[in-house]
Parts: structure tokens; C-alpha cells; sequence
């Protein structure tokens, strides 16, 4: 709960310190008082904006100064604990220290003496303390504040899927983030891959198989050029080696000779038979080179027909070193080296791959989204039944109120769509809050609609939250918050002097003008008859039957 709060140069106030007390604590005094500045301080204290940044500091001051001091709770010490602050008292200082700088207006935020950033002290804010008042209203135009009104009502489960959509929705957007990269990566690339790719095509159209191709085909060239020379020469080696002419003996009727003869005299001496032998593999091998000749002359006399396309095939290779200005070696290295480039640049498997990653977890989270949203309006039903409960209560017995959901964008909160709808009579067609509701009415709907949500913190302020009743609505009114102070320190600006006699604590707010200089006090009521002046003012005067409503009041709330 709050426990004090000091205020120093903030718009009317110079100095002021309050110490609140548990259950129901009453801020009164006339208006324009400054009774509202205690709330809008305790506003701006955690980073909120209820006083315009130009107006904050009192005129004539270079600086102005916000501290509260709260009583902590096992869940405020596991906070602090998760954000990286020791627990060194039951007590939580919350400071925030503007000043004025080069024109300029800066503020210093602290807790317990050390420095937070605005941020996440926003976040503890929310564990500390919650406003309401007919100046609240703008809050049921927001689809975040909505929806984040049903999810802190939900299950734990449901709070661990919103964190698994919020977790795969992000990686899914720096997935498409990467994949917008890459795409324009890629077609860049492109465009500086094009002179690449036009001569790897250039190097893979040639066909480059062998570094000696040319010199291969050089030779090949300069056979076929004298192949008849190489007919005639291998024709005439043919002849004498074997010639059946007898005109002319060849080598192989020659040797055929010899070894007839050598066989007469074989049997008489064996180096003959030596002889002989050593004849015989002579003529065999003769044999061998006759019939290799044979059949290079029938391929050589097929040869005639290739020349056109072998200097074809040269000129073309000749042509290509010319053009890249490199021989047919480094041509051949040329053409791996753009190809392995190409290659470790291609994108397109990236891309695709980043596509099926983004395609896996958009089916993962369309499947959380179904979860995520029955178990939103399962809540939203419950929390519907509530509100209209409590308002029932507090006079607005044909009131209707619903929520109501419809399919919206995808993004990291879900795709819900939810809005708050209300009617204040049988025949009002159900329309948003802020279109049809009234003053007093937004003052009960407010009232119910927080009373009904079971994550509150310790510390609830309304600021004029009985603002337009009177009557049963305001006796209802004012019983609701009653029983919420049992458990809950409540903060209540009032001008029904029915709900400021109902107060544990009751504070009056003055406002006075000296020398032109205006200043805003605020003093606790201690005595009974303190508090019934209080009431007679509020009351508006101060006859017989005044008096005697005002101690009525107090003597039945002390009943």
C-alpha cells in the first residue's frame, strides 16, 4: 500500500507530505483546489503524462520533486528480484526528480536511492497502484488496454501461450526482415552476377574438357593435312613386308625361307634350333605390325571427312583465348572458379528455406491464435456476467453490457479484436462505451469493471469515481467501495459528503492565494468534529438539520 507520498514544486503545490492509511482514505476540499494534482503526481511519479511536461514544475522553480513510499509484497520482491534489484527493506522509495536544462525539462528516476530507467517502471506501477475516474474513459477506446484486461484475467496456461505467440510472432518477424534482406541481396547479386554468368556460359558452351586440346588437335590437324603422304608411306611399308608378288620378295616370304632352310639342319645342331626359334617370334611379331598397320590405314583413310571439323574446333578454341585474353589451361580454371562462385552466391535455397521456416511457424501460430481466443472469450464471458452483476447493484438494472470479438490482424497479441459494447436502457442498441455512456454511468461501469478484475495491486485511486449519482446508485456505489477497501487501500476524491463520511482517514486540500502566489495544502482531519465541518461544507451550509445529517452521517459510518 501507499504509505506517503511527498510533492515539492509540482504546478500549484510548494510542499506537501500525506501519509495515507490502510482501507478507505478520503481527499476532499473545493474545487479547483489541486485535490486531482495528488493523483496526477502519483501519475507522472511512474513515468504517466495526466500533467502536461511544460506544467509540471511549479513557476518560479528551477526543479520539482515526486516521492512515494510503498509497503512491499512477496510479488513486488519477485519483480524486483527478475529486474535486478536487491531486497534490502520492506519498504519500496520511489523518487522522481525533474529539472529544468537548456530549455529543456529532464527527469531522473530512482528506487530505494538507485537509478531505473522510465520503462520498467512503468511496469512495477502497474503492480503498485491503479486509477480510475471519469477522466478514465479514453482508456476502453484502446484495443491494447482491452484485450490486456482480458489477459490478466486468464489462466497461467493461457499467459504461457500469449508468451509463445509474442516469442514465434517475433522470430517470425526477423525471419521476414532476413528474408526481405536476402531478396534484395540476391537481386543485386544478380545484377553484378550477369557479366559472370554471361561468361560462364561463354566457358561452359565451349566445352572445355582437356588443357592439350588444342595441341592435341594441332597434331590431329597436321596428320590429317599429309594423310596421303602417311597412306602411300604405310602402303609401301605394307608391301615389303609382305608381298605375295613375285616379282619382288617381301620380308615375310624372306624369313618364310629361312626357316625351311634352318629347319633342314635344326636336328644336327642345337644352336640352329636357337636360331630357328628366335625366327619364328620374328615372324610372329612381323605378323603383329602388318596387321596394326592394316588397321591403321582403314582409319586413317576415314579420317578425310573429320579435317573441316577439327579446324572448326581449333579456330573456335584459338578465338576463345584471344577473347578472355587467357590460354586454354587457365580458361578451363577460369570456368570452375565463376561456376564455385555462383554457386556459394545462390540464394534461392536460402531464401526457400527462410520461406519454410516462416510457413512453419505461421501454422504454429494460427494454431495458437485458436487457442488463445477461446480461452479470451471464455474470460470475457465471466468477467461480462461480473461487470453486469455489479452494475445491477448500483442502479443499472437494465443496463447491458458485452464483449464482443472479431477477427483482426494477426501480430504478436493474437488476432482478437475485442470491444467493449454497453447500453444504459432496453431499448439503446449495444454501441461502444464512449458513444453512449454517461458520466454517472462510466463512473459505475468504471468502478465495476475494476472491482470485477482480480489483478489489482494493494493501491486503488478513484478520483471522483461517484461523480452524477445520488440516491440507491450512489448508496450502492459507495457500499462496493467499502468492501473493496477491506482488502485493498482505496484513495477516493469526493464531493458526496455520503462517501467522504464513510473514510478511515479523511484529508481536506485548501487552496490559497498570498501576494498573487497561489499554493495548494492539504491537511488530515483527526477529530470528529474536523471531519463534520468537512462534510457541513460539502453539504453546502451549515443550518440545524445540516449539522445533525452531518453527525448522523459520521455516527453511522463509526456504527
Amino acid at each position: 500500500m501507499l504509505i506517503q507520498l511527498k510533492i515539492e514544486n509540482i504546478a500549484l503545490i510548494e510542499i506537501i507530505e500525506i501519509n495515507f492509511e490502510k482501507g478507505l482514505n478520503i481527499i476532499t476540499g473545493d474545487s479547483g483546489s489541486g485535490k486531482s494534482l495528488i493523483l496526477d503526481s502519483l501519475n507522472a511519479l511512474f513515468g504517466g503524462t495526466n500533467i502536461p511536461l511544460k506544467h509540471l514544475i511549479r513557476p518560479g522553480k528551477d526543479f520539482c520533486v515526486i516521492e512515494a513510499t510503498f509497503s512491499s509484497s512477496s510479488e513486488i520482491n519477485n519483480w524486483l528480484i527478475s529486474n535486478g534489484f536487491e531486497i534490502n527493506s520492506s519498504e519500496l522509495k520511489i523518487k522522481r526528480k525533474s529539472y529544468k536544462k537548456n530549455n529543456k525539462i529532464l527527469s531522473k528516476y530512482s528506487l530505494n536511492n538507485f537509478s531505473i530507467n522510465k520503462q520498467p517502471l512503468e511496469k512495477l506501477g502497474q503492480f503498485l497502484i491503479d486509477f480510475a475516474g471519469h477522466f478514465d474513459t479514453f482508456i476502453f477506446d484502446s484495443l491494447d488496454k482491452r484485450r490486456l484486461i482480458i489477459d490478466d484475467l486468464c489462466s497461467q496456461q493461457l499467459r504461457d501461450t500469449n508468451e509463445k505467440i509474442k516469442k514465434l510472432w517475433g522470430e517470425s518477424g526477423v525471419l521476414k526482415r532476413l528474408l526481405n534482406e536476402k531478396i534484395e541481396s540476391s537481386r543485386n547479386q544478380e545484377k553484378n552476377n550477369l557479366v559472370i554468368k554471361q561468361m560462364l556460359k561463354s566457358l561452359e558452351e565451349a566445352d572445355l574438357n582437356s588443357s592439350e586440346e588444342i595441341l592435341e588437335l594441332e597434331a590431329l590437324e597436321n596428320k590429317l593435312v599429309n594423310n596421303l603422304e602417311i597412306n602411300n608411306s604405310i602402303k609401301s611399308s605394307l608391301e615389303n613386308l609382305n608381298n605375295y608378288s613375285h616379282d619382288q620378295p617381301s620380308v615375310t616370304s624372306l624369313i618364310n625361307q629361312s626357316i625351311k632352310i634352318l629347319n633342314k639342319s635344326a636336328d644336327f645342331d642345337l644352336k640352329i634350333e636357337k636360331f630357328r626359334e628366335k625366327l619364328l617370334n620374328i615372324h610372329a611379331d612381323i605378323e603383329d605390325l602388318i596387321f596394326a598397320l592394316n588397321s591403321y590405314l582403314q582409319d586413317i583413310e576415314n579420317y578425310d571427312n573429320d579435317l573441316p571439323e577439327i579446324q572448326k574446333r581449333l579456330f573456335f578454341l584459338k578465338n576463345l583465348e584471344r577473347t578472355f585474353s587467357l590460354g586454354l589451361p587457365q580458361l578451363i580454371e577460369k570456368r570452375d572458379q565463376l561456376k564455385t562462385y555462383l554457386q556459394q552466391n545462390d540464394r534461392s535455397n536460402e531464401i526457400c528455406n527462410i520461406k519454410a521456416q516462416i510457413e512453419n511457424l505461421k501454422n504454429n501460430l494460427n494454431s495458437l491464435f485458436v487457442i488463445q481466443s477461446k480461452e479470451r472469450k471464455k474470460v470475457a464471458k465471466e468477467l461480462q456476467n461480473s461487470v453486469m452483476s455489479i452494475l445491477s447493484n448500483l442502479g443499472l438494472e437494465n443496463a447491458n453490457f458485452s464483449i464482443q470479438f472479431s477477427k483482426g490482424q494477426p501480430s504478436g497479441d493474437g488476432i482478437d479484436n475485442i470491444n467493449f459494447l454497453f447500453s444504459a436502457n432496453p431499448d439503446q442498441k449495444l454501441a461502444p462505451l464512449s458513444n453512449v455512456i454517461s458520466g454517472g454511468e462510466m463512473s459505475r461501469f468504471l468502478l465495476a469493471i475494476k472491482s470485477s478484475i482480480s489483478k489489482q495491486p494493494n493501491t486503488f485511486f478513484l478520483d471522483e469515481i461517484d461523480s452524477g449519482l445520488s440516491g440507491k446508485s450512489l448508496f450502492s456505489l459507495v457500499e462496493l467501495i467499502k468492501e473493496i477497501s477491506k482488502n485493498q487501500q482505496v484513495l477516493c476524491i469526493t464531493h458526496q459528503p455520503f462517501l467522504a463520511a464513510r473514510g478511515s482517514a479523511h484529508f481536506k486540500v485548501n487552496k490559497n492565494v498570498n501576494n498573487g502566489i497561489t499554493y495548494t495544502s492539504i491537511a488530515k482531519l483527526t477529530t470528529k468534529n474536523q471531519r463534520k465541518n468537512e462534510l457541513i461544507e460539502l453539504i453546502g451550509g451549515g443550518s440545524c438539520e445540516v449539522n445533525e445529517y452531518a453527525s448522523r452521517l459520521l455516527d453511522r459510518s463509526a456504527a
